[in-house]
């Protein structure tokens, strides 16, 4: 996965954004050249596999025109079919709030439509979704993100969804899902997302281990909803890729979730200064500024003052390794769910226990714990009803 961020600026101020308010007021953008140095040393390098995800995030990617992706997109599938070897199988990934969606972007999107795939981040109905997807002025976005919705499946273009969880959304698990369920024929998938942030997030998003009965409550009646949903076939991500981490855990070979979820350099972001960083999808350089005492938190260095190649023969890049290599072995030895975790809790694990090999964190319990207890009972209960 490439991450690039094409601009930070957003037209929305949604009150959970890892951006801040200041940065999602930007308007620069990152300039097609960076993106060709980019592309040019991870090939370069032998870094490229056989498939890449390109994704456009962190900000609102549609407040840059299509012609700005038009002329990026025609410079990485040339640059990926120079040279020797294979070219990799790139797809080009865009997560957005959709309610800068018209028809010139349906053109867009079908234009690409053979190498493109396309999120919509929105939080549910209206009475979930307008409280904390707000505009610069404070008004809800629900009614200008349907709009481009349903201009999407009126174009026949499908597209995945990804919505927040809220205490609201917890005692509202049937409005919830049905908001989904009714836009089926034209999702790929959903995928809920419970926040990282739960220490600061407010009343709304944060949670505590004290919440863990309400998300179990919440993940079965999902699980409950969408099974029991007739004639749709909308897949819930979170219980597919749960199952199939359970599935594979127990089967031979079972791959190591956690250190393949992290590898570094399996994930390479870039913002739109040029900031580099690895591990996670949309790190950003404030992030725990003096954990490595440079000031630039996990970021690697700036592909317009170094070359990848310097960055990755760095000594940091090695101090990163070993610190969430430390967390690994930690919790492969303490945690009965390690073979089924996904990983990414590493930084959560310094910042909220003080130490990298510190073990589980409150996002363990409900991201993980919680959620396969849910997933794994609610399956074993299906396999016991009679045929």
């Amino acid at each position: 996965m490439i991450v690039l961020q094409g601009t930070p600026l957003c037209n929305l101020n949604c009150s959970y954004c890892d951006l801040s308010p200041v940065s999602r007021k930007l308007s620069h953008r990152m300039p097609i050249s960076m993106i060709g140095t980019l592309f040019s040393q991870i090939k370069q390098l032998g870094l490229l596999a056989d498939e890449v995800s390109i994704v456009w995030h962190s900000g609102e990617p549609l407040s840059l025109p299509p012609d700005y992706y038009d002329e990026a997109i025609e410079l990485i599938l040339a640059l990926n079919s120079d040279g020797p070897g294979m070219p990799a199988r790139i797809t080009f990934d865009f997560q957005t709030n959709a309610t800068l969606i018209d028809y010139k972007w349906c053109e867009f999107f079908h234009r690409h439509r053979d190498h493109l795939r396309l999120g919509v981040s929105c939080d549910g109905p209206r009475e979930l979704h307008d409280p904390l997807r707000v505009n610069w002025s404070g008004r809800g976005s629900h009614a200008q993100t349907v709009r481009g919705m349903d201009l999407l499946a009126e174009r026949g273009i499908a597209f995945n969804a990804i919505a927040v969880v809220t205490a609201e959304t917890l005692a509202q698990p049937q409005e919830f899902i049905d908001f989904f369920l009714a836009r089926a024929d034209v999702l790929t998938d959903f995928h809920f997302n419970i926040l990282a942030n739960h220490a600061d997030g407010g009343p709304q998003i944060g949670y505590s281990r004290d919440d863990t009965q309400k998300y179990a409550e919440f993940y079965r009646a999902m699980l409950s909803l969408a099974q029991s949903a007739e004639g749709s076939k909308l897949p819930v991500r979170n219980f597919s890729q749960t199952l199939g981490r359970i599935r594979a855990a127990t089967g031979p070979d079972a791959p190591d979730f956690v250190r393949l979820g992290t590898a570094p350099l399996r994930q390479l972001n870039c913002d739109a200064r040029g900031e580099i960083t690895t591990f996670y999808a949309g790190l950003n350089a404030e992030f725990l500024a003096d954990l490595y005492g440079d000031g630039k938190g996990l970021s690697l260095g700036n592909i317009e003052k170094q070359t990848l190649a310097e960055m990755l023969g760095g000594d940091k890049l090695e101090r990163m390794m070993d610190d969430f290599g430390k967390s690994h072995r930690h919790c492969a030895l303490s945690c009965d769910y390690y073979a089924l975790c996904p990983g990414g809790f590493e930084l959560t694990q310094l910042v909220e226990n003080g130490d990298f090999a510190s073990g589980e964190t409150t996002e363990c319990v409900i991201h993980v714990k919680t959620l396969t207890d849910a997933v794994a009972t609610f399956v074993s209960d299906q396999l016991r009803q009679p045929a």
